[in-house]
């Protein structure tokens, strides 16, 4: 019995997902969601709290585990290091796995929640990166301008890295594009001043 409540809830999620990547969050439409998985609208309120029950358990995990990500890159030497083509694999590499386990939920949090508690995610994301930049770019407090700079820098690797994920490449051509885009953003940065 457990198996099939189990089935159950992951149709819905699914159903959940195509309907919030086509639609967005605020287009979304319950009904459309419940027909999709194959259930009665009245039986999609016993896995969740509606629409908004649904969009929490398809995007909560990957929000979660995204801190997570952006500390553990953090700790590596990839920015500081002048081996490119020993730390581009493992820094490429990690961002493919987490994208292999959370995609389309990512794209979700990118583009499709206003009007909900995530729709701040992307900002964040970019706050988070530009942070990372920032530490990697200037010593003490950066000006106004040094600033802007890494607030640029951050803006333009996020939105390039969800545009790569968008593209739907397998996993090889999503890691040669990846290490490409890392090269050209952070490939002895230090020496950009």
């Amino acid at each position: 019995m457990q198996y099939k409540k189990e089935a159950v809830r992951e149709k819905i999620l699914e159903a959940a997902r195509k309907e919030y990547l086509a639609r967005g969050f605020r287009g979304g439409n319950i009904s459309t969601i419940a027909e999709q998985a194959g259930v009665p609208v009245g039986n999609l309120y016993r896995y969740f709290d509606g629409k908004t029950g649904v969009l929490d358990a398809i995007v909560r995990p990957a929000y979660e585990a995204l801190p997570r990500l952006v500390s553990e890159l953090q700790k590596t030497e990839v920015l500081d290091s002048y081996n490119l083509q020993e730390t581009m694999p493992v820094l490429s590499g990690r961002l493919l796995d987490f994208f292999a386990a959370f995609g389309d939920d990512m794209l979700i949090l990118m583009d499709c929640c206003q009007g909900t508690k995530y729709e701040d995610f992307s900002k964040d994301l970019i706050a988070q990166i530009t942070g990372v930049i920032r530490r990697k770019l200037y010593d003490g407090t950066p000006t106004q301008e040094e600033e802007m700079i890494a607030s640029t820098i951050g803006k333009a690797f996020c939105g390039s890295l969800f545009d790569i994920l968008r593209q739907g490449f397998d996993r090889e051509q999503m890691q040669q594009v990846t290490e490409r885009l890392i090269k050209f953003y952070f490939y002895e940065v230090d020496k950009r001043k």
